[in-house]
C-alpha cells in the first residue's frame, strides 16, 4: 500500500512539475538564459557585480563606496531588455513554485488539522 501512495503522490508531483516546465514563462526563461549566456557584454556585467557583492559582503556591508558601485552596476543590468525579460519570466516561474507549495502546506495542514 505504501509503495502504491508513493508513487501516486510522484506522478501527481511529475504532473505539476510538467506543467510548470511547459509553461510559456519556464520555456522563456530557459530560451532567454540561453541566448545571455552567449552575450559577453552581459557575462562580464553580471561577474563585475557578483565580484562587487563579494567584495561589499566582506566588509560586512559598509563599504559606501563599493555599495555605490554595486547599485551603479545593478541599475545598468536592469536596464538590458533580455536581462529585465528573463527576470520578470522567473519571477512568474517562482510564484508558480511558491503556490504549489503553498497549496500543499494548506493541504497537510487540513489533513493533520494542524491549525486547529
Amino acid at each position: 500500500m505504501e509503495s502504491t501512495m508513493t508513487n501516486n503522490i510522484e506522478k501527481a508531483l511529475e504532473e505539476v512539475i510538467k506543467e510548470i516546465k511547459e509553461s510559456k514563462e519556464y520555456q522563456s526563461c530557459l530560451e532567454l538564459k540561453s541566448r545571455m549566456q552567449k552575450n559577453e557584454d552581459l557575462k562580464i556585467k553580471i561577474e563585475e557585480i557578483k565580484n562587487l557583492q563579494k567584495k561589499y559582503v566582506r566588509t560586512d556591508f559598509e563599504d559606501k563606496n563599493i555599495a555605490q558601485e554595486l547599485r551603479k552596476k545593478e541599475e545598468e543590468l536592469n536596464e538590458i531588455p533580455i536581462f529585465v525579460e528573463y527576470n520578470r519570466n522567473l519571477e512568474e516561474v517562482n510564484k508558480k513554485i511558491e503556490l504549489v507549495k503553498e497549496e500543499l502546506n494548506d493541504y497537510f495542514n487540513q489533513k493533520f488539522n494542524i491549525l486547529k
